[in-house]
């Protein structure tokens, strides 16, 4: 299994935005330092709950401080950034980093944070795949000459280009549409919070089965599905009474705002933390309950890749920084070897 962690730069009352900046880098920096195998960056403008508007500007400063962790977007919200600017500020990230970028793409969904931009949130399916034709069609030719509905920009060298290929991710969440989408693309995918373990292994195989129908070979296919990862929130503490009870306050905070309760999964209407603490989505305990809860997520989904959020909702700095160096130190070796066999490929091999 690999083990990734997730910042979205959330500003709760009891602290200040310069505050989070400062502490999420420092998370970043011990994410590399206790061995994590990669830093996945949200995107969001305008919320108290995650206000990094450009997460190729944050990637930007990890990659120069950094030699090692990959660096992933989850995701770039694709209807709102122009696709020269992506196409040459991703490449520059991929050459700082010597190869270590991974892109991750997606949509968007607050109609806020459209309007603050200036875009009109009606337009944004076509928008976003627009924008990821316009990328990938400069990063392949060299050339800014692109034509679409929205952009028409005349030709140019793209400079600089990107060291190789990009890895791209398809951010999915509870709609089969995007599994879909992903899969006639044949790209990887990230799953979000909404699907539960027993729903993920279908999502495994319907990419295969529409893969496997768009004419893609099968080797492709698993490898992809090897790369799948998910979102999960996961607190690692001396004790399981202690980490549940350390969670508490940020968990809370962050699924009251906005309702963010429905956006991952959960019951739409509030609920007492006990409820959090006993859903399959959490991984909440000492080292060895999270190891074992993590090996159990792993063998009943086929998911060998995990994105861990440590820090929602502004959890106390001190406090993340320990249970990274737990997890690091005490969790991850004793899942490193750990490989499940994807559901899906053994679908795709069946067809």
């Amino acid at each position: 299994m690999k083990f990734g962690t997730f910042h979205l730069y959330s500003v709760p009352p009891w602290t200040t935005p310069h505050a989070v900046v400062r502490h999420q880098f420092a998370e970043i920096l011990a994410a590399e330092r206790f061995g994590l195998y990669e830093v996945w960056l949200a995107e969001h403008s305008s919320r108290t709950y995650g206000f990094v508007g450009n997460s190729v500007a944050v990637a930007a400063s990890i990659a120069s401080a950094t030699e090692r962790i990959r660096i992933g977007t989850a995701v770039t919200r694709l209807p709102l950034h122009h696709p020269l600017r992506l196409a040459e500020d991703l490449a520059y990230v991929d050459i700082v980093s010597e190869g270590r970028l991974d892109w991750g793409i997606g949509k968007g969904y607050d109609q806020l944070e459209f309007a603050t931009s200036g875009v009109n949130f009606e337009e944004r399916e076509e928008r976003w795949e627009e924008t990821f034709d316009a990328v990938r069609h400069m990063w392949t030719t060299g050339r800014t000459e692109f034509k679409g509905q929205f952009y028409d920009l005349a030709d140019g060298e793209l400079l600089p280009p990107p060291l190789g290929p990009i890895p791209t991710y398809v951010m999915v969440s509870g709609s089969e549409s995007s599994v879909q989408w992903a899969a006639r693309q044949l790209l990887p995918f990230v799953i979000g919070y909404g699907p539960g373990w027993d729903d993920i292994p279908s999502r495994l195989e319907l990419y295969a089965e529409t893969a496997e129908a768009a004419g893609h070979p099968r080797a492709k296919i698993e490898e992809n599905l090897a790369n799948t990862w998910q979102l999960r929130q996961v607190h690692v503490s001396d004790t399981t009474p202690g980490a549940i009870d350390e969670y508490r306050t940020g968990l809370m905070w962050y699924m009251d705002s906005l309702a963010n309760r429905a956006m991952f999964g959960f019951a739409r209407d509030p609920k007492p933390y006990e409820y959090f603490v006993e859903h399959g989505a959490i991984t909440l305990g000492s080292p060895e309950k999270v190891t074992e809860d993590l090996l159990a997520y792993n063998e009943q989904t086929h998911v060998n890749n995990v994105i861990c959020w440590f820090s929602i909702g502004g959890q106390p700095h001190e406090q993340v920084m320990r249970a990274l160096e737990l997890f690091g130190t005490e969790v991850q070796p004793k899942l490193a070897g750990v490989v499940t066999p994807s559901l899906g490929a053994a679908a795709a091999a069946r067809t």
